[in-house]
């Protein structure tokens, strides 16, 4: 329930399903202005609403038992369960599972991954009513490698997200260790990643080229060999740090994600879309040490080093003990000269074997993160921790608002590469005078166009109060007897319906309802 995950400690909870007062007042509010937002949409619609829902298939979603301040668990469960990719990936485990071993020989994270399977099975939508579910079992499984879970202590819903996500990725190593090799990233990853190399002495940026085409466009990347029932959920991401001094840029270094924690920014109101340009910005280090400006230094001093020797030595009889010696140390310092003077024609970043480097004055250097492979399922923590001075730990209000729609072109790498240091690693293609409808096209062509399609919202203080989710449904669920869903030409116009779940309480309410909800803590997103 609360916004950090407390392992430790007392708490002063009377009860364990008790909700603070703030939480309730917040509650209150949200529950108000989904019931205006509700009363809206009626009057615009008039009498067409209720023709529509003559014909319109009756859907009734399953709630979940609130077992002990385990809202932020259900609410993250609810959002799960209308991931159709992650029900998919889920039921895949356990059949592979079935398939590798025996039920009685499971580990903890096998019998984590049938109870979720169980759980997410229940929590399909339903065509009468029933009634809520409790996930007792899950919670029993899940307490054998979190002793927390089965505390009554107020949880953080994005600590059990990754939980569950690390728990899948981990059965299916399991069963099938070979699915899991070293040459994964190297064989998938959509950027090269390979040194830039360094060819000019000019502080200007060190690169062959300010642009490389690095990789193929994004289209094509979906291709790549994955591994069989690999997680919907993992992206990958490129970092690069440049040195502005010498404008040198060292390798992309790529990594894996199962969700972005995103910084909400201290403002009244702000959107999506501010909070991942925020992930995404160009940030200034003072503190790093550039690997080239390191090997120049290095060059310097030795260069110099050669340049006292050969006077030592001229001072010398050619003959004697002492000329020889330092006609040794001549020629070595001439041999790391020599290698110094080609790792920075070369590879700046290249092993130097017995060659002592030196730290040149730490500089101005610039980091920047984008996204470089797009998920199926992407998945967003809205982190609204403000550390105060104090050491005391305070919740972010700041109202975000959501559309139905993202695209995160301007958050992706593309096939082309900048290596300035005041630029970023890439950008999206220039496309002017574009409609919305050609934009979605070519965001999904390009593998960034999301929809939304869950979200966890939080009421309450930073350590106490309630979760709830809000779910869609897609029109396919509206109509089982049509069997599989039409796959539309332009999918960002497919509608849907969207429920309210708190616990075992559920409701529909208006896509209205949900987008300006403004509360939101986790988002969950299915690629188009």
């Amino acid at each position: 329930m609360s916004l950090s995950a407390f392992q430790g400690g007392p708490r002063n909870l009377v009860l364990a399903a008790t909700v603070s007062v703030a939480s309730l007042l917040a509650l209150a509010v949200m529950a108000a202005s989904m019931t205006g937002s509700n009363t809206r949409q009626g009057k615009r619609s008039g009498g067409k609403t209720k023709s529509r829902n003559k014909h319109k298939q009756k859907v009734f979603m399953r709630g979940l038992y609130n077992l002990g301040n385990t809202c932020f668990m259900n609410s993250t469960l609810q959002s799960l369960a209308s991931l159709e990719e992650f029900n998919t990936y889920a039921d895949n485990c356990v059949k592979l599972l079935a398939a590798s071993s025996p039920t009685n020989s499971y580990s903890t994270d096998a019998e984590i991954a049938v109870q979720l399977n169980r759980v997410l099975e229940q929590l399909r939508p339903q065509t009468s009513r029933v009634s809520a579910y409790s996930p007792r079992a899950l919670i029993n499984s899940l307490s054998k490698k979190g002793r927390w879970m089965s505390s009554r202590a107020e949880q953080d819903a994005q600590e059990l997200f990754q939980m569950v996500s690390s728990t899948l990725q981990a059965t299916m190593r399991e069963s099938d260790p070979s699915l899991f090799n070293s040459d994964f990233l190297a064989n998938n990853a959509p950027i090269e990643n390979s040194i830039i190399s360094t060819t000019s002495s000019s502080s200007s940026s060190r690169s062959v080229g300010s642009e490389q085409h690095l990789s193929r466009r994004r289209s094509s990347t979906a291709a790549c060999r994955m591994p069989p029932f690999a997680n919907p959920l993992l992206g990958m991401a490129a970092s690069r740090i440049a040195c502005v001094k010498c404008g040198y840029t060292a390798a992309i270094r790529h990594f894996t994600f199962d969700n972005l924690s995103l910084t909400v920014p201290r403002a009244r109101s702000t959107t999506v879309e501010e909070c991942l340009s925020m992930y995404t910005v160009i940030d200034q280090l003072d503190d790093f040490k550039c690997r080239y400006c390191t090997v120049v230094a290095t060059l310097a001093q030795t260069r110099a080093d050669i340049h006292q020797c050969q006077s030592e030595l001229a001072k010398l009889d050619a003959s004697s003990k002492r000329a020889a010696q330092q006609s040794a140390v001549l020629a070595a310092l001439i041999d790391q000269q020599q290698q110094l003077e080609q790792a920075l024609a070369s590879n700046p970043e290249a092993e130097l074997k017995g060659i002592k480097l030196v730290s040149p004055q730490p500089g101005a250097s610039t980091k920047q993160t984008m996204i470089a492979r797009t998920p199926k399922i992407l998945v967003l923590h809205l982190s609204r921790s403000i550390f105060l001075p104090t050491g005391d730990t305070v919740k972010n209000t700041a109202h975000v608002r959501l559309q139905p729609l993202l695209d995160i072109s301007p958050f992706s790498t593309t096939g082309h590469m900048n290596t300035g240091a005041s630029r970023p690693i890439s950008g999206p293609d220039a496309f002017s005078g574009m409609t919305d409808t050609d934009s979605y096209a070519q965001a999904q062509r390009n593998n960034c166009l999301y929809r939304l399609n869950a979200v966890v919202l939080h009421a309450g203080a930073h350590n106490s109060g309630h979760y709830v989710s809000y779910r869609r449904v897609p029109p396919a669920t509206d109509n089982p007897s049509d069997g599989a869903s039409v796959k539309l030409e332009q999918p960002w116009t497919e509608e849907g319906r969207w429920f309210m779940l708190s616990d075992a309480e559920t409701s529909e309410v208006s896509i209205d309802s949900v987008l300006s909800a403004g509360t939101g803590y986790m988002l969950f997103y299915e690629r188009l």
